[in-house]
């Protein structure tokens, strides 16, 4: 496979198709709260994905679909670099070596300890372990582990903003990845944002060709679920119905 990497922004969107929606009287598409509430609850981080290929143009409308979230007068500061095929390929070798290594990671937006969250997010973070150990038992070290594979994701998505980005540009790139996940699950396509794909973030310079003026803020991982003991054990932990604060 050749290397396949796009940028897209606001300014540089391709024309893409979309799909036909129906049209409420006032011309607006129309759409159920049922049918929302049933997308945003089938969506939830895949941590082991089939090897089979992400479509190119997929990728390209599920982006095109995220770019209507909203964003600070239209700002849209946020770019997008795609990762497949071969470049995916040499990105996951350099990764899994320097996690190999034991080389800690050095992400452009640090990660915080959890006892820099409030108590009540605290107190979820630690039902969300109790839950992962109650399905996992002995092996809920795979949960940490899925991560020097990158989740054998077929397809990663990298998000980065200006080295000097104004603050609500974080809020703003929140809205849009989560939107892209939402496009994405829209079309049979799993999800998962991780820290782990930006821990190293000079590899994604290296292998995506990144100017130095962007940081890379979050990573997502797109693909097709497996059916890996780890699928079921999530399906169960991560059910809608798990009662947090």
């Amino acid at each position: 496979m050749k290397k396949r990497d796009f940028l897209k922004n606001a300014a540089a969107a391709a024309a893409v198709a979309t799909p036909a929606l129906a049209l409420a009287q006032d011309g607006k598409p129309a759409c159920s709260g049922a049918d929302f509430s049933t997308l945003v609850r089938a969506r939830h981080s895949v941590r082991d994905f089939l090897d089979k290929p992400v479509d190119e143009q997929a990728l390209r409308d599920i982006v095109s679909d995220a770019q209507q979230a909203p964003s600070w007068v239209n700002a849209q500061e946020w770019k997008v670099y795609a990762a497949t095929g071969e470049t995916l390929a040499a990105f996951r070798r350099d990764f899994q070596a320097r996690a190999a290594s034991g080389e800690k990671g050095a992400s452009d937006i640090p990660p915080a300890h959890r006892t820099s969250w409030s108590q009540a997010a605290q107190k979820n973070m630690q039902r969300l372990s109790v839950d992962v150990g109650a399905h996992m038992g002995k092996e809920a070290g795979v949960f940490a582990q899925v991560q020097d594979t990158l989740f054998n994701a077929p397809a990663l998505l990298f998000f980065t903003l200006p080295k000097e980005y104004p603050q609500f540009a974080l809020l703003d790139l929140g809205g849009f990845y989560q939107t892209l996940m939402l496009a994405a699950t829209a079309r049979g396509i799993d999800s998962i944002p991780a820290y782990a794909i930006v821990k190293y973030p000079d590899l994604a310079h290296k292998h995506l060709g990144i100017p130095a003026s962007e940081i890379v803020a979050i990573g997502v991982a797109l693909g097709y679920k497996s059916t890996a003991k780890i699928r079921a054990v999530e399906d169960a932990a991560f059910c809608p119905s798990a009662k947090y604060t």
